[in-house]
């Protein structure tokens, strides 16, 4: 039941000033761009675009119930062809509203694609799974069928998906 929560916590939270709550959490990993054509009767390989896009954010942490706070990346990732697949990510920490003080805190990523292919995907995550950095893929298709995705990974690809 707090899984389902998170969503509309965030929400609603989004805007309040962060908590001191200790030092920020400091995620740094990667974002990669990759396409994937889906327009036949079933989908081919993803074909690679920019590949391991270094990403640094620095998350404050909420201490008082009921508190979040959010950091927030803007990127425009080359696709194949030389076209460019504009992501907005966001991080969310929360503290969920309870009596005492923060027993826990849950994490929530967004991403957001536009351009060739509209897409929203979001992931609620405990600490163990967001730390160091969230593993996510976002993926959003376009009217020919053809795939425009985001994965964000801990470690570099080297060019390889």
């Amino acid at each position: 039941m707090k899984s389902i929560l998170i969503v509309p916590v965030c929400l609603l939270f989004q805007s309040l000033p962060a908590s001191a709550g200790g030092a920020p959490l400091e995620l740094s990993g990667y974002v990669s761009a990759w396409t994937q054509d889906c327009s036949g009767g079933s989908c081919q390989l993803p074909a690679a675009g920019q590949s391991d896009a270094p990403l640094n954010l620095s998350l404050s942490v909420p201490s008082v119930p009921g508190q979040a706070s959010a950091a927030r990346a803007s990127l425009k990732l080359a696709l194949p062809g030389g076209a460019q697949l504009p992501v907005e990510i966001d991080l969310y920490a929360v503290c969920p509203s309870t009596v005492d003080a923060c027993p826990d805190r849950y994490f929530q990523v967004q991403v957001s694609l536009s351009g060739p292919a509209r897409a929203f995907c979001a992931s609620s995550l405990n600490a163990g799974d967001f730390l160091p950095f969230p593993v996510v893929m976002c993926a959003g298709i376009s009217a020919d069928g053809r795939r425009y995705g985001v994965t964000l990974h801990r470690r570099p690809f080297a060019g390889k998906i």
